[in-house]
């Protein structure tokens, strides 16, 4: 220690940097009672109560605001009662766990900046984006925000042109937090010289600690679907209603913070009772009989000189079937006509507005969502790329065909270019690699008649027969300005919402034409093949009116046609059937023989023609319910499930005998 006097004042230098000061009076106090010590006690209180508990006290009033704010946003989007009756009925308890799911988050941002208003500011900023996008899907899409729809984080145009922002507005938001954060970060640094060695210990064993507890709190948040996990005890506790059939329900009587703890990935499908080796060896020998009595009087090999065309069109719909709207011209003669004199129906999406993947993986797989847990809501990124490899068509189409995956998007979109190899497809072709990229209009997506010619170069040059899966985007959305010459449309709309709809139907008019071009050139050539064809959805920009006008079910249909330059031989088909029947649709329409799989999925459409977004449809078009189902209908559907857990995330014990065809 270093000392140096001036006056009545001494000042003292401590080894870590620290200023002792004593006056004069001090150190002439009477004898016996010495000079008084330095107040090491009230200044390590004063470090404790900076360093820790004022950090602390912010990062836990953050969290109530993230977490409350959050749930305000989300109330806003209720569907089912007026919003502050909603929220008076929300259980303050729900608000106790949100902040505390939240506070992690806080918790580490803080460690990782050292700051709490670059904590603040980006913890705020964060939440600000999570609330208007949950807004924003709820409004445009009718479903809430997913913790697995960080994906399209990875896609920020798309991103913001579904949201309607523009780019210039969102770039400008990120620089101004950035700038914010970037002076934050100097005026720290510049702090940090005249803080001693003490306060600087003080400060990192904070953020240290800050860390590990945001870590562990971390941890039991992403493991809310763990057997005993504290969290999900805890809402247990409340108690919450979970409504695992309804994810806008969900949300909406237990909050959004419960609601995306509910939606974090877990196990993908609930072991069912009975599921072993011997079981499946048991359903393996029933459907391999079951598919040779059928194979009796169908035409072995049908396929195997055939190119298989599979065609997902994006929100491809009839418009005319919806109440509420009338339009000035039938935006799909085409289409109309050939579903006239082709096997052809209406199939019940999964979507409405969105969840193109999830209808193209049940047409693939042959799965349904609907026999998933509630949480694998989208097993494109969820589920698929955590395997080598997945049961789909290319299982039993694959060895007698080239396989090709064509989308004219990004590679990345729904991790596509991480799920088509593991489903099968041996190549892929994406946006950029694709050699046609024409657009229509000003629409700034590759058009239908581009993607079409791009199938019909691959088939010209590809030798062997081919099965290539088609997802178009041409009439993804946004709408607005892509054509001079939208379809007129009335109905109870404003003139905004009516031009919007002129524009979705041109394009609709536009791929329509383009089928009539593909169709045309694929009757010319000398190669066999067959083609289904199929709508994801219908788009999210049907005014309310036009929604409400509708039943849910008329939401969620879109048409499907099987086409062949050759003759096709007679299809029964129900009136509505899911999307994971419609290859058996192809198969029956080209007199093809059926894997034990198939068979089970012919025989299920006779009780379960589609159970999709909560709705279960018979064979004859009819709602109906798992409790209100035949014994044999019941039957059928354990067998599925059973089937689909063993194929999808059991251990595959009937993989081969059920995708071979006998």
């Amino acid at each position: 220690m270093h000392e140096t006097a001036t006056g009545t004042t001494v000042t003292a230098t401590s080894d870590d940097g620290a200023d002792v000061s004593a006056d004069a009076a001090a150190i002439d106090a009477p004898d016996g009672a010495g000079p008084r010590p330095p107040r090491r006690s009230s200044r390590a209180l004063r470090h404790v109560l900076r360093h820790v508990v004022l950090p602390l006290a912010v990062t836990v009033v953050l969290a109530i605001a993230v977490a409350r704010g959050l749930e305000m946003v989300h109330v806003r989007t209720e569907a089912y009662m007026e919003p502050e009756e909603r929220w008076a009925t929300l259980p303050s308890q729900l608000f106790v766990l949100g902040t505390l799911v939240v506070w992690p988050f806080v918790a580490l941002l803080l460690a990782v900046t050292g700051s709490m208003w670059a904590t603040a500011l980006l913890g705020l900023a964060a939440a600000a984006v999570i609330a208007v996008g949950d807004h924003q899907k709820m409004a445009q899409r009718g479903e809430p925000l997913y913790p697995s729809d960080l994906e399209y984080l990875a896609h920020p145009g798309l991103l913001l042109e579904t949201a309607g922002v523009r780019p210039v507005v969102a770039a400008g938001a990120v620089l101004a937090v950035l700038a914010v954060v970037a002076a934050i970060a100097v005026l720290s640094w510049r702090a940090r010289r005249g803080r001693t060695r003490v306060e600087r210990a003080f400060r990192w064993g904070s953020r240290a600690a800050f860390a590990v507890a945001g870590v562990a709190g971390l941890v039991v948040v992403m493991g809310f679907h763990e057997e005993g996990n504290p969290l999900r005890e805890a809402y247990d506790d409340i108690p919450v209603t979970w409504a695992q059939w309804n994810q806008v329900q969900n949300y909406a009587q237990n909050g959004f913070v419960a609601g995306a703890l509910y939606n974090m990935r877990g196990e993908a499908m609930e072991r069912p009772e009975g599921y072993s080796a011997e079981r499946m060896a048991e359903l393996a020998a029933t459907y391999e009989q079951a598919a040779l009595e059928v194979n009796a009087t169908r035409q072995a090999g049908a396929l195997d000189d055939v190119n298989v065309v599979v065609i997902l069109g994006e929100t491809f719909t009839d418009p005319t079937r919806l109440s509420g709207v009338e339009v000035d011209e039938d935006p799909i003669p085409f289409t109309r006509d050939l579903m006239g004199t082709t096997p052809s129906g209406t199939m019940l999406s999964s979507g409405f507005g969105g969840g193109t993947a999830n209808v193209e993986f049940e047409v693939l797989t042959g799965m349904s969502i609907a026999n998933f847990e509630p949480q694998m809501h989208a097993p494109y990124p969820m589920l698929v790329p955590h395997h080598d490899d997945f049961p789909s068509v290319t299982d039993r189409l694959g060895p007698d065909h080239t396989t090709l995956a064509v989308h004219p998007y990004a590679p990345s979109f729904y991790r596509r270019d991480v799920v088509y190899p593991v489903l099968g497809f041996e190549r892929q072709t994406f946006w950029d690699t694709i050699g046609h990229r024409d657009k229509v209009g000003n629409d700034t997506h590759i058009s239908d008649e581009a993607t079409y010619r791009e199938v019909l170069d691959e088939l010209e040059e590809t030798e062997d027969p081919l099965l290539v899966n088609v997802v178009t985007m041409q009439n993804h959305s946004p709408y607005g300005g892509n054509f001079t010459d939208p379809i007129g449309a009335t109905g109870d709309f404003g003139p905004g919402e009516a031009e919007g709809i002129g524009q979705y139907l041109r394009g609709l008019r536009h791929s329509d034409d383009a089928m009539a071009q593909l169709l045309e050139e694929l009757e010319a050539m000398d190669e066999r093949t067959i083609v289904l064809f199929y709508g994801d959805h219908l788009p999210a920009m049907w005014p309310g009116s036009v929604q409400s006008a509708n039943t849910e079910q008329t939401l969620h249909e879109t048409p499907w046609f099987v086409w062949a330059n050759f003759e096709t031989a007679p299809v029964d088909t129900p009136p509505v059937v899911a999307p994971y029947l419609l290859m058996n649709q192809l198969l029956a329409a080209a007199d093809a023989p059926l894997t034990p799989y198939d068979a089970l999925l012919e025989e299920l459409s006779g009780e379960i023609a589609a159970d999709e977004a909560g709705i279960m449809l018979d064979a004859q078009g009819r709602p109906t319910s798992e409790a209100d189902l035949s014994p044999r209908g019941r039957e059928l559907l354990e067998d599925y499930r059973l089937v689909q857990y063993d194929l999808s995330v059991g251990e595959r014990h009937s993989l081969e005998a059920m995708t071979t065809v006998p």
